[in-house]
């Protein structure tokens, strides 16, 4: 995890040329990607890149900071990659790129990294494992920024995606994870009865307005009031549940703004109709106390299968950390995880999305607010 970005890349060179990896996988600034002096290391090294407002390394969260994994198999793991950067424009081809690079469970497993098109993904992702669910491990994570329009990035080998994602399919590599949510449900379900895209109209054929009202009470905010920086402010600590209908929680989104032109409700990510939805809360104790309990659960999992990982990734979101950094905790959740796993090489990234599958195993879900721990282990 390095501050100086030319530090970093002299870093990065002594390194690959080193250890000659098969991979590289780094999170940098998105200014890094805007500089014109992408990696592309060796023909025998594979380097994806993923802007992020910030890094982590052990029990360290850096902002505006480069970091990154080198990874070279030993035993029977290759890697494969695929880019595709025409996500907005060509959803179908994009449904059909991702079906045809997932390899199953039996094989190994998939990450992807996407820029910032978390609805355009999620749709996506909804399309492929909509009947799909239990074969395949998949991770990954929407890149980050803090640059005025939020602009993220993703580089495949020296090429630049603005508007894409990248398969990597890790052959012969075994996953196992957790996943912290972290927010305690209250009140009732309720079923979307009107939604398009990202967007609620109604719940319970009553306008999401109504829903709205009852929410914000006593507070002096209407809903027309909810732009996207207000709603950060007020209700990113009450992100919307989604339950399965066997009655568990699947995932969570995050809300964005009210649309006042179409009375809407607008969330980072896909909305479909039908689904039940409850409201939850959560501040920094709440969610720290979830990530003590999936690191045991994390712990568990090495201990009891003897699944000692080569490396850990942690995917977590930067709401998540906004909600953490408002309390001066910004760094607690990985000093937690790091407590299980000081002999393992540990970092990861911000996210604006997270991918990952649910508690009960169902793959290819999309999450707001929430840290996946990935363990990967080479077979």
């Amino acid at each position: 995890m390095e501050k100086d970005i030319k530090k970093a890349k002299e870093i990065v060179s002594k390194t690959a040329s080193e250890m000659n990896p098969d991979l590289f996988i780094f999170f940098a600034p998105y200014r890094f990607f805007e500089s014109g002096s992408l990696f592309n290391l060796s023909e025998d090294t594979n380097c994806i890149g993923i802007s992020t407002v910030a890094v982590v390394k052990d029990d360290q969260i850096e902002y505006n900071a480069f970091g990154g994994i080198f990874i070279s198999f030993e035993k029977t793991g290759r890697c494969n990659l695929r880019q595709i950067d025409s996500i907005s424009a060509d959803l179908e081809g994009s449904i059909n790129f991702l079906e045809k690079n997932l390899i199953p469970e039996e094989r190994g497993t998939n990450l992807i990294f996407s820029t910032s098109s978390n609805l355009q993904v999620n749709k996506v992702l909804n399309r492929v494992f909509k009947n799909r669910n239990r074969d395949i491990r998949l991770y990954g994570g929407i890149a980050s920024s803090d640059a005025p329009d939020f602009r993220t990035y993703i580089s495949v080998n020296g090429q630049l995606l603005k508007d894409g994602f990248v398969i990597l399919n890790l052959e012969n590599v075994i996953s196992f994870n957790t996943i912290s949510l972290g927010f305690i449900p209250v009140g009732t379900t309720y079923t979307v009865t009107k939604a398009r895209d990202n967007k609620i109209y109604s719940l319970d054929d009553m306008p999401v307005v109504y829903f709205l009202n009852n929410i914000l009470k006593n507070t002096g905010i209407k809903p027309q009031d909810l732009d996207p920086v207000k709603t950060s402010e007020v209700l990113w600590e009450f992100p919307f549940l989604f339950i399965e209908d066997s009655g568990y929680i699947s995932h969570l989104l995050v809300p964005m703004c009210f649309d006042n032109e179409d009375e809407s409700f607008m969330f980072y990510g896909e909305v479909l109709e039908g689904s039940k939805i409850k409201l939850s809360t959560g501040d920094s104790e709440d969610i720290l106390m979830d990530v003590k309990i999936r690191s045991e659960e994390f712990g568990n999992i090495i201990n009891v299968r003897s699944l000692k990982p080569d490396f850990v990734l942690n995917i977590t979101c930067t709401a998540r950390n906004y909600i953490l950094l408002g309390d001066n905790m910004e760094s607690k959740e990985q000093e937690i995880y790091y407590e299980k796993i000081k002999e393992i090489p540990f970092a990861g990234f911000l996210t604006f999305g997270e991918i990952g599958p649910d508690r009960m195993g169902k793959a290819g879900k999309f999450y707001n607010e929430t840290s996946i721990l990935v363990g990967f282990v080479e077979r």
